[in-house]
């Protein structure tokens, strides 16, 4: 945090060229008092690194701001290699600014890690992410591209994404499997329709819906999911996650036509997902949809599934 103007800097230029930028708490810097004892400040601590991981879990990759530091050039401490370690773990793209620091003792870790040196250029960063395998996207939720980013990126496979606004002709939200099925079909085909002669190294669709599974539950969550590679006949898949509240699922679509608008109307949410709002805020739609994405890519491309 001794270099927080610089991440402000860097996180301004990637903003710039149009990337969404999450940065450290600023209130780290300046939280560990004199007076404190051992256990206060391993209880802010915690806190810090919990708040981190929580803003990789929704990012597509880190920037590592490793300026000189203690004299080590590039210099890397134990907080920033434990996140690095935690989105390595994810599978995402972890860049650094500047080269990596060869006067600490964990060096070779950090090197197993393979970071992108961007050597002080944030432009390097956006020509790396310009030349990955572009996938077009029926879809322009933002949840659903960084579910898509995020859950091929697991797979082995980093990519960039494009989305495109064509129609499900099913409801908005759909009742059955078979309904949310077709959607997804229906919104492939129109994506493949629109694009004409354009193509992609990848195109994809994801339809969620609501399922019946058994007599005695409320419905559950469901996903359809194509992956389809240029030139090969696509993937579909199909992801069943959690039981859903009665109390929720009743109102649709006699009151809200989607879950997404119920949370929004009755909670005050401003992203169209329920699942915090019934799983003590452990579930998100897009934690949902990235492991079923995950599942999926790791059947469509067997010989890639690491990095």
């Amino acid at each position: 945090m001794q270099f927080e103007q610089e991440m402000n800097d860097v996180a301004n230029k990637l903003q710039a060229l149009g990337y969404e930028t999450e940065k450290p708490n600023s209130v780290e810097g300046h939280a560990y008092g004199e007076s404190q004892n051992l256990d206060e400040i391993a209880d802010l601590k915690q806190g810090f690194i919990r708040e981190h991981f929580a803003k990789i879990d929704q990012s597509e990759g880190i920037l590592i701001v490793n300026c000189d530091k203690k004299g080590i050039a590039g210099y890397i401490g134990g907080n920033t290699l434990m996140e690095m370690t935690y989105a390595f773990a994810q599978g995402l793209d972890i860049y650094t600014l500047y080269d990596l620091p060869n006067d600490v003792t964990y060096a070779n870790e950090i090197d197993a890690m393979m970071p992108i040196i961007l050597d002080g250029n944030i432009n390097n960063l956006d020509k790396h992410v310009k030349q990955l395998p572009i996938v077009y996207i029926s879809s322009k939720s933002p949840i659903k591209h960084t579910a898509i980013n995020r859950g091929l990126r697991k797979a082995g496979l980093a990519v960039q994404t494009i989305g495109f606004k064509v129609e499900s002709n099913v409801s908005e939200q759909p009742q059955t499997i078979d309904e949310t099925y077709s959607g997804a079909l229906n919104r492939h085909r129109a994506l493949k329709t629109q694009l004409g002669e354009k193509h992609a190294d990848f195109y994809m669709t994801i339809e969620s819906g609501l399922s019946s599974m058994h007599k005695n539950h409320n419905v559950f969550g469901c996903t359809v999911i194509i992956i389809e590679k240029f030139g090969q006949d696509p993937k579909i898949g199909i992801d069943v996650d959690i039981e859903m509240p009665a109390e929720m699922t009743d109102k649709i679509p006699a009151i809200y036509p989607d879950m997404g608008i119920l949370v929004q109307q009755e909670f005050g949410s401003k992203l169209k997902d329920p699942y915090p709002y019934f799983t003590n805020n452990q579930l998100t739609r897009l934690k949902i949809m990235e492991e079923a994405i995950y599942r999926i890519a790791i059947q469509s491309f067997p010989n890639k599934v690491t990095k």
